[in-house]
């Protein structure tokens, strides 16, 4: 198809979503949400930080490349690195000082809502669903602040052995405290100066730096758990983050294994009544190789449907997964990026026993799916389309307030390099006898062991902020699988 073909396909998309969407009962998101303070970088802000800092000493630790940040040093090592290659990352901190540090000499521009939970969560009240339950184990005052005031939106809550959904202002516990990450955003073309070095941004993201304090837990009070099975049982759907929070080893005496357990322990509580309930985790930058395969292994394999990933995600689980080679070309071989990403999504859809792989990329997505996936490949190219729509408007708009505001983003270009991406991986699996060109220009291609869906993206040229772009990606396109299942069962 050429770009005036997926236009319309847009078109038809979005209307096919708009029509079912009300089906969805209830979608369940948990863990992890926390107050995101956000700096824009503008000209000059680097080279002002690296002046209060030795800048050989940055030097050595770009070279070391940290996994942590625990200074000034590491985190201006990590930005400058994630500034050259125009990539995303999240970084944990385990203390406040690189936030005093931060709030004393860069200063952030504006604070919102942050973590994968509590944007989804948002972002589908105010994408008038009938109801979303959302679940935070550190639910603050200050946190439940920064949820939308929706009638939609409710937090359990148990009271005399009995579970009630409350608006989060009316569940949250006093004695907690907010979690605050920084988020660093930096621009395409901005010119950063240090030593003897200059960098060039090649494209739009973002540097998170991921606030991880002792008393932070993906878990669940006992009493939640406990009627988790009373929730699952009006739930059609559960998106489930911040399992990349769990730590090896805690201070208590815990380790991994125990939140692990926990985490699929929550998931069968889920499904103990409603075993069609359809689960979705949203992966992201998991530093630590062991949690990042534990997550892979223990919590999303057997347990999960489906899993949202970008392409830098997808390169770091099929590393800890013992595909290496593969991981190696999904990040470095620009010019063949479509391809690796395929190949990748579907050792993972396999490896890990999934119904969808969804991998988002600037400019392109591709979802591979499982021959067991109840709804058929046209309802899910609907669910990319409607994605990238609601994606495309957030970025343009800063936000999504109503499910109106989603029809915006049918105005944002459809990116051309996605279209060449797409045309070179149609060329690849032509040659390798997986389909013909006619079926593949439509977006669908149906093999023996699974189907392809792959679309252009509609991509802002100078969106207002890409903070909670994926997310919306991911999150947006589950529930509009959802609607499709949930419209199947009402016909």
């Amino acid at each position: 198809m050429d770009i005036s073909e997926w236009d319309k396909r847009y078109i038809e998309g979005y209307e096919s979503v708009a029509r079912n969407i009300s089906c969805v009962n209830r979608i369940f998101v948990a863990y992890n949400s926390n107050v995101d303070a956000i700096k824009h970088i503008g000209p000059g802000d680097v080279e002002n930080l690296l002046r209060k800092v030795d800048v050989d000493t940055v030097q050595q630790r770009i070279f070391s490349y940290p996994r942590q940040i625990d200074s000034p040093v590491d985190f201006l090592a990590r930005l400058l690195i994630a500034m050259k290659d125009g990539k995303a990352a999240e970084i944990p901190t385990y203390s406040t000082d690189i936030h005093e540090w931060l709030t004393d000499n860069l200063v952030f521009d504006e604070a919102r809502m942050g973590g994968q939970a509590g944007i989804i969560s948002n972002l589908l009240a105010n994408m008038d669903l009938n109801k979303v339950i959302a679940y935070i184990p550190w639910l603050s005052p200050e946190q439940a602040d920064y949820f939308v005031s929706s009638p939609n939106l409710l937090h359990p809550f148990v009271r005399q052995g009995r579970m009630e959904l409350l608006p989060p202002a009316e569940a949250c516990n006093s004695d907690y405290k907010a979690k605050v990450n920084w988020i660093i955003e930096f621009n395409k073309g901005l010119s950063v100066k240090y030593a003897e070095d200059r960098i060039i941004v090649p494209r739009n993201n973002r540097l998170i730096i991921s606030s991880r304090p002792p008393w932070i837990r993906i878990d669940m009070s006992d009493e939640i758990y406990e009627h988790l099975p009373e929730m699952g049982r009006t739930v059609d759907g559960a998106i489930l983050s911040g399992y990349q929070m769990i730590k090896e080893e805690y201070e208590d005496g815990k380790t991994y294994r125990d939140y692990v357990e926990r985490a699929v322990g929550a998931i069968g509580q889920l499904k103990k009544a409603n075993p069609d309930i359809c689960i979705h985790v949203e992966f992201t930058s998991i530093q630590n190789k062991f949690i990042r395969s534990a997550i892979l292994n223990d919590i999303v394999r057997n347990h999960v449907h489906s899993l949202g990933l970008d392409t830098v995600e997808v390169a770091n689980a099929l590393n800890v997964l013992g595909y290496e080679e593969l991981a190696y070309s999904v990040i470095k071989k620009e010019e063949d990026a479509i391809v690796s990403l395929y190949e990748g999504a579907v050792r993972l859809l396999h490896e890990l026993k999934l119904q969808r792989i969804h991998v988002h990329s600037l400019g392109f997505y591709i979802c591979v799916v499982s021959k067991d996936c109840p709804i058929d490949v046209e309802q899910h190219l609907d669910s990319l389309l409607f994605a990238s729509t609601t994606a495309a408007s957030r970025a343009l708009l800063g936000g999504i307030k109503s499910f109106e505001d989603i029809k915006a983003g049918l105005d944002v270009p459809i990116s051309t390099q996605g279209m060449d991406q797409i045309e070179k991986l149609g060329a690849y699996l032509v040659r390798q006898g997986k389909c013909n060109l006619e079926d593949f220009e439509n977006g669908c291609i149906c093999t023996r062991n699974h189907d392809i869906l792959i679309i252009p993206a509609r991509v802002v040229d100078h969106p207002v902020d890409t903070v909670g772009i994926g997310d919306t990606i991911s999150a947006s396109a589950f529930a509009a699988v959802l609607a499709g299942m949930c419209s199947l069962r009402e016909d």
